[in-house]
């Protein structure tokens, strides 16, 4: 887990010669490349996906007002930004717009992977943080109207899927509290931001309390060892 070639990028372009740079910089790293050509398609594709980092043409109208719209969105809010600019004056604005880094062309296909490289910290920190490891653990949650047990189905930095035997209301703010581990209690307050008919539902965490973030942080990374570990063990030699 946490790789560079887990990374998926989005290219918002209509020019053949950044798609060139772009596609070239991302293949380097085995990670995946969506392309779409204007801010309106680009708009939707971020809706439906998780995104790692999002290339954006400033040629392309509307790109300002899509990095706008990303920086407050919700899934995607701290996804790596890399803005594409004709000349040096675009600099400032592009930045202010929402942009982590500015790439002047005419790209290259080493420019573009020394940027990935660049972010890489910051895309595979975000990943991490909404990355979910299966789970099958007991928790106690309590709202306004009551206290129930559920069962957590997945587990992030960020938050959890939870199936709970009454249903949870979207918005909801509630208390929680659950055994992560052996002698390793976490419990804090969390918000749900979707439910399903089926009974599930996402809370965020809102707040962990005492040592419970760096309880959490040790125990997901664990869980990647184990994952890499088991990765190395079974890929073909």
């Amino acid at each position: 887990m946490s790789t560079l070639t887990e990374l998926e990028f989005l290219l918002v372009s209509n020019d053949y010669a950044t798609l060139t740079a772009v596609s070239g910089g991302v293949k380097k790293y085995g990670a995946k490349l969506g392309l779409v050509p204007t801010a309106e398609a680009a708009r939707e594709y971020l809706e439906r996906k998780k995104i790692d980092g999002v290339f954006v043409d400033m040629q392309v109208s509307g790109m300002a007002g899509l990095m706008e719209a990303v920086r407050k969105g919700t899934s995607n809010g701290k996804t790596a930004i890399f803005a594409v600019v004709q000349t040096a004056g675009q600099t400032t604005a592009t930045l202010n717009a929402g942009a982590n880094f500015v790439l002047r062309t005419p790209l290259s296909v080493e420019g573009v992977a020394l940027h990935i490289t660049i972010a890489k910290d910051i895309m595979l920190r975000e990943r991490r943080r909404f990355f979910r490891h299966a789970v099958n653990l007991v928790v106690i949650l309590k709202d306004s109207e009551g206290e129930q047990r559920g069962r957590i189905i997945n587990l992030s930095e960020g938050g959890m899927a939870v199936r709970a035997v009454k249903m949870l209301k979207q918005w909801t703010v509630l208390e929680f509290a659950m055994e992560l581990a052996p002698g390793v209690d976490l419990s804090g307050k969390g918000q749900v931001a979707w439910t399903s008919s089926d009974g599930m539902a996402g809370i965020l965490f809102q707040t962990l309390r005492g040592m419970g973030r760096g309880y959490l942080g040790a125990w997901l990374a664990g869980r990647e060892q184990l994952s890499r570990k088991t990765e190395e063990h079974e890929s073909p030699r």
